[in-house]
């Protein structure tokens, strides 16, 4: 095999120079050395796991399955074949004729990936007939019997790379429902665990103006129902899925039209969620046309059933509906080629010859006003990549956007800004990340490549060299938790790893229960809990009581509540030790048992 002549061969052969783990707050960046070795396809697991096919380590060509710093050669797969990654954790090769389990890397024959459609579908099917009596035909789309479905690739929803596979699929509608749609959106999960998406709406707020008579507002929660307009007639709503963005491990986002219908002209539609249709000079998102006003959504969809049914079949556990607007209630635009999700927020992006446009979404609420946070966009020299026809832009096992250019590895921040992470060859074209710790980068031509995440192996010896130093979490003998950074020293403060936000004392402990920073009370998860030390958010039972703490999304993430609280429309009232209260009466507020106001 040619060699590069500036690179040098010994006996010692490293799979990776690093072995860390980069806090997405540093701001140094990680040095990479490169091997010699031509890769022609890569795939990169947890754990220092890997799928490399090419001439590495100073090994035939071949399809190699990396772990624990060894190459361990797959005999049954061809070198050079094309790939993809299935499930949470197979590569498929050739066409789906081999799989290989990237946790054992085992490789089997069997038709992994149809099984699953296959199951998924049967699943569905049994699940749904059992179920449903008055929601569906029962000859689903095709005239066939007893709900047939069967599903292909393209019934599978994109989501973060080695995540659970989800399914998309409609069936007919058996009567008169969603603005009288002839079919309904329907997600499953492998076990036909489905939600039927076109029924829960969440909350719209919808206010209707009559001569003579009051405005009145009402919060229309689903498709099916009709709600009291201010005068004679009723108010009702329709959805209609426009695309899939994509999903995390509990929710699927997806856009839509929604669509609010009076019965009467005598009452007519003149707000919703608070804000007017029509402004002087502005561009609103609704679009009116005799009694109906239609607007663009994003959705944020549980993948967890309700415990009640519609017709008999299930539908999401919650579902909160965003208009594609800013606080003010202004139309924004927001229409990506493809689309992934980190975090929470939706981060769309278009691929360029050379470079990378993108933008994040942020859902939030203000004011009863559900509306989609659109920070600035990158775009142009600022988003550069070596060659996006090849592998210089990717996403990671958590949503995350990667690119490749110029001798660094960024990571899109999920806000505004591209973080340079990694420093490396400057001619490598193409990448592969799990996450921040298990990167493969390469350029077959120059035939040199370099894999973060393994470990380091000196071939005269029968075990792996042992690291030097440990990065990330490490536990002291007294039990407690501390974070080493790349440079060996303890963080200290607020630190993000992956979804969670952990904080450390000035000694660089991890902080357990409630914790008064600078007059603002958080709550840290105790160390029984499984992820310890992990800030908590949204409505918690602590010690029998209940506590809200604000959502991730928000500014002031963590923070304890206090006083009176808008969540989806329904009032609640915390003391000023953060305490729900309930059974009681505040400023002459009735609350109920459940701590809701009752109106």
């Amino acid at each position: 095999m040619f060699r590069r002549a500036n690179k040098i061969t010994s006996l010692l052969v490293t799979a990776a120079a690093v072995m860390s783990l980069v806090p997405a707050y540093a701001a140094d960046v990680k040095k990479v050395d490169s091997q010699d070795g031509k890769v022609y396809n890569a795939v990169a697991y947890k754990d220092g796991e890997f799928y490399i096919d090419g001439e590495v380590n100073n090994k035939d060509e071949a399809a190699y399955y990396l772990a624990n710093g060894k190459y361990n050669s797959l005999s049954d797969i061809d070198s050079g074949s094309d790939i993809a990654t299935y499930g949470t954790k197979y590569v498929e090769v050739q066409d789906g004729d081999y799989y290989i389990d990237l946790s054992t890397g085992k490789v089997t024959d069997n038709s992994i990936a149809d099984d699953a459609r296959d199951d998924a579908a049967s699943s569905l099917r049994k699940k749904v007939k059992a179920d449903t009596d008055g929601r569906y035909t029962k000859d689903g789309l095709v005239g066939a019997a007893d709900y047939l479905q069967t599903f292909t690739s393209s019934n599978e929803i994109l989501g973060s790379k080695f995540g659970q596979v989800w399914y998309a699929t409609t069936l007919k509608a058996k009567n008169t429902t969603n603005g009288a749609q002839s079919t309904l959106n329907v997600f499953t999960d492998g076990a036909g665990n489905y939600i039927d998406a076109d029924y829960n709406l969440g909350k719209i707020k919808v206010t209707t103006t009559a001569s003579g008579v009051s405005d009145k507002s009402v919060y229309i929660d689903n498709t099916e129902d009709t709600y009291d307009a201010a005068k004679t007639g009723t108010v009702s709503a329709a959805i209609t899925q426009t695309q899939i963005l994509g999903q995390d491990k509990d929710y699927i986002y997806r856009t839509a039209q929604v669509t609010v219908t009076t019965t009467s002209s005598a009452a007519t539609i003149s707000a919703i969620d608070g804000k007017p249709l029509t402004v002087t000079g502005k561009t609103t998102p609704f679009t009116v046309s005799g009694n109906n006003v239609s607007f663009n959504v994003i959705q944020k969809i549980s993948k967890a059933q309700s415990s009640s049914d519609i017709g008999g079949a299930k539908y999401s556990k919650t579902v909160s509906t965003y208009i594609i607007a800013d606080s003010d209630g202004y139309n924004e635009a927001f229409s990506y080629s493809n689309y992934t999700v980190a975090n929470g927020k939706i981060v769309g992006y278009n691929k360029n010859s050379d470079s990378v446009d993108v933008r994040t979404a942020t859902l939030k609420s203000k004011d009863g006003l559900y509306y989609v946070d659109l920070a600035s966009a990158s775009t142009g020299d600022d988003v550069k990549v070596y060659d996006s026809n090849k592998l210089a832009i990717d996403v990671d096992s958590d949503g995350n956007l990667w690119r490749l250019n110029g001798g660094y590895i960024y990571q899109w921040d999920n806000d505004e800004d591209w973080n340079k992470v990694y420093k490396v060859d400057g001619s490598f074209d193409q990448l592969q990340v799990y996450d921040k710790d298990n990167i493969v980068a390469w350029n077959q031509d120059d035939e040199v490549y370099s894999v973060i995440g393994g470990k380091k192996i000196d071939d005269t010896k029968t075990d792996p060299v042992t690291p030097v130093v440990t990065i990330g979490w490490v536990q002291a003998t007294d039990g407690t938790w501390s974070y080493n950074k790349t440079d060996g020293t303890k963080a200290t403060g607020w630190i993000q790893d992956g979804a969670n936000w952990y904080y450390t004392n000035t000694a660089g402990v991890m902080q357990y229960g409630w914790q008064n920073m600078g007059g603002t009370w958080y709550y840290l998860n105790p160390i029984s809990d499984g992820t310890k030390g992990a800030m908590k958010t949204g409505w918690q039972s602590i010690g029998g009581t209940w506590y809200y703490l604000n959502p991730i999304s928000d500014g002031t993430k963590g923070a304890m509540k206090t006083g009176w609280i808008n969540d989806n429309g329904t009032w609640y009232y915390l003391n000023s030790s953060g305490a729900m209260l309930a059974n009681t009466t505040v400023d002459g507020y009735r609350l109920g048992s459940n701590g809701a106001w009752i109106r």
